[in-house]
């Protein structure tokens, strides 16, 4: 089944080499499909998601939260999360 819409976000991963801190930034996704939202993490059935909502952060940044029945799920994002939520809200 294809995704109806494909969120990317950032994964920061912070290291230690050589007494030097390095930051690395790795995107994955969020995917939208009709029964569900896959995360790299987890999968969640839509009923188990209550609201899929955002926060915009300084530098071009956003929050984006989903609400689901294990709590919520934070990621960041740096481009408009509008349209995943748009489409989201259209399921339900």
């Amino acid at each position: 089944m294809k995704a109806i819409y494909s969120q990317p976000f950032m994964q920061t991963e912070r290291r230690i080499e050589e007494e030097t801190q390095k930051t690395i930034e790795t995107v994955g996704y969020i995917h939208l499909y009709n029964d569900r939202i896959e995360t790299p993490s987890n999968v969640f059935v839509i009923g188990d998601v209550f609201d899929v909502t955002s926060r915009s952060l300084s530098a071009g940044y956003c929050f984006l939260y989903l609400h689901t029945i294990i709590g919520v799920r934070t990621f960041v994002i740096k481009s408009s999360p509008d349209r995943f939520i748009f489409h989201y809200r259209s399921l339900k």
